[in-house]
């Protein structure tokens, strides 16, 4: 189960790169930037923290614990929002 998935309020389109995040509940949208887009995505692909880390290492030009640091405060941010939600535990 990945480290995170989306409400079901919220809808994510990683287009062109800059991901975009509409909260339908709200109606308002977030702007992410091409890092941020990335690391979104591997929270919502990858299993463990390691897996999503190594696969951001081999796209994004970062030591593994400033891209965990990001990816932390990326998820955090996101759940606080209630714009996502962390997997739950099997």
């Amino acid at each position: 189960m990945p480290l995170l998935r989306l409400t079901d309020q919220t809808v994510f389109d990683p287009a062109d790169g800059s991901g975009l995040l509409l909260d339908g509940a709200e109606g308002t949208y977030y702007e992410l930037n091409p890092v941020a887009t990335l690391m979104l995505q591997a929270a919502l692909e990858y299993d463990t923290t390691d897996e999503a880390v190594r696969h951001l290492g081999e796209r994004i030009d970062a030591t593994d614990t400033v891209l965990r640091e990001g990816l932390s405060s990326l998820t955090g941010t996101l759940t606080e929002s209630h714009l996502a939600e962390p997997a739950p535990s099997p």
